[in-house]
């Protein structure tokens, strides 16, 4: 599974390519269309089938903030 410092090398190289941080499903949709599915699974809650929004703010604000 991926880490933290993963995910947020993703989401730069995904702000980096043109994708709207700030929308999850553009975000998800760009991974998808990369098959890093495993990374999609990452931002969901464990043991269901929720999108963890609040792990996602975190670490966007993280990058946007860099």
């Amino acid at each position: 599974m991926a880490t933290n410092h993963e995910m947020l090398s993703k989401l730069q190289q995904a702000g980096e390519s043109g994708v709207d941080l700030s929308s999850p499903k553009a975000f998800v949709t760009h991974l998808l269309g990369c098959g890093d599915m495993e990374a999609v699974l990452w931002f969901y809650k464990p043991n269901s089938v929720e999108f963890d929004f609040d792990k996602y703010k975190k670490l966007t604000a993280q990058v946007t903030a860099n």
